[in-house]
């Protein structure tokens, strides 16, 4: 019985090591899969796993603080002259990457008083066609993208602001910033390849929008249609657009004004180098006084303008060097810019010569200052305008 019972001890505690050996085992593999787990988790690219709010969103904004003098001698003789400061703008931008299809923008100005300027959702279903609703700048002209401080200038060329939805032609205030509100699908149909790098080789974005200007509701059955294309000539620098622009506006007499215009231009942009220029057309219509029919009719106006801008950038400075071994930089603008009001009338045009520095002592600081020479048909003497402004970018 003694034979028989310690060899079946023996054997129970064997099996009970064992039992714990690979209880101990477990525990360890299952470390090993968690801490694999959260490595796995910690490695997922940008954007895919969101865990806090600070991981997709971006605070950021710009202040302009600008002074500007403008004098005109008229024709009686008489001295016209500006001398002002002013709060250009004063935006708050807000920027958020939910997932890597889906992401949004908020920006305010609270320059003069507080007003929304973008707000927009963007769905990016693929290169070739992505969706984007809300309020946002739309798809025309060459220029109108841009934000205001990667401008050469403090102010867009004339025809731009004319006709490009800033101080609109048809003197309708609620037209700003280049911006509707709408929905548009942009994406790119073709790319090459330079270096080893990716380019569109042709890109489109085309879209639907109220035509009232920004932050308006409007319920009316017509809505404009804007749209842009882009062209690179397997050139990566170097871009050729054309957009048009259809609709229809109201103003105090009546409504179903026309609104149409269309564009093309040019822009060869590298690392130090910028020129672009671009020709705008538009036909626009005005409420007219019939005095046989007591009412208001529609007349029409047509108007264009182009610019060329040119733009050098200097890297240099003094002081602490980034990684890059620049501190600042320095850019010399020249501008040539025409715009004629009223194609009908002959003393409807004005030509502007501009010069100009763009000078960024680092990073976060802009300083600007030009000079306009002005030649406007109505006057029999040139005018002159100064310009300085000091921009914040955080």
């Amino acid at each position: 019985m003694k034979k028989t019972f310690l060899p079946l001890m023996l054997a129970a505690a064997f099996m009970s090591f064992a039992t714990l050996g690979n209880a101990q085992t477990d525990k360890k593999e299952k470390k090993k899969e968690d801490k694999k787990e959260q490595t796995s988790t910690k490695s997922e690219k940008p954007g895919e796993r969101k865990l806090h709010i600070s991981d997709y969103i971006k605070v950021g904004g710009f202040i302009n603080t600008q002074y500007e003098y403008t004098n005109q001698e008229h024709n009686d003789g008489s001295l016209a002259e500006t001398s002002a400061f002013q709060i250009r703008r004063a935006r708050l931008d807000v920027k958020g990457d939910i997932t890597p299809m889906l992401d949004f923008r908020l920006q305010a100005d609270f320059a003069n008083s507080p007003k929304l300027v973008d707000a927009f959702v963007r769905v990016k279903f693929c290169k070739y066609i992505n969706l984007q609703v809300g309020q946002f700048k739309i798809p025309f002209t060459l220029e109108n993208p841009y934000s205001p401080l990667d401008l050469e200038f403090a102010d867009n060329a004339q025809v731009i602001t004319a006709l490009s939805g800033y101080k609109d032609v048809t003197g309708i205030s609620s037209y700003a910033t280049g911006r509707e509100l709408g929905a548009q699908l942009y994406g790119t149909l073709a790319e090459f390849e330079r270096g080893g790098k990716k380019y569109p080789l042709l890109s489109y974005a085309v879209g639907v929008f109220s035509g009232v200007g920004i932050n308006m509701k409007t319920d009316n059955m017509a809505k404009d249609i804007a749209g842009r294309i882009e062209f690179r000539p397997f050139l990566k620098d170097l871009k050729l657009t054309g957009s048009a622009y259809w609709g229809r506006y109201q103003d105090e007499n009546m409504d179903n004004l026309l609104r149409l215009r269309c564009t093309g231009g040019a822009e060869y942009k590298n690392e130090h180098l910028t020129v672009r220029g671009e020709y705008v057309w538009g036909n626009t219509g005005f409420s007219m006084y019939n005095l046989p029919t007591l009412s208001y009719t529609e007349d029409r106006m047509k108007t264009h303008g182009f610019y060329v801008v040119a733009g050098y950038w200097l890297n240099c400075g003094w002081g602490k060097y980034d990684k890059f071994g620049v501190s600042q930089k320095i850019r010399p603008v020249i501008r040539y810019d025409y715009y004629k009001k009223d194609l009908a009338a002959d003393n409807s045009a004005s030509t502007y010569y501009s010069l100009g520095l763009d000078w960024w002592p680092e990073k976060h600081l802009q300083f600007r200052v030009s000079y306009t020479l002005r030649d406007v048909a109505k006057y029999d003497k040139l005018g002159h305008g100064f310009n300085t402004m000091l921009s914040v970018k955080f």
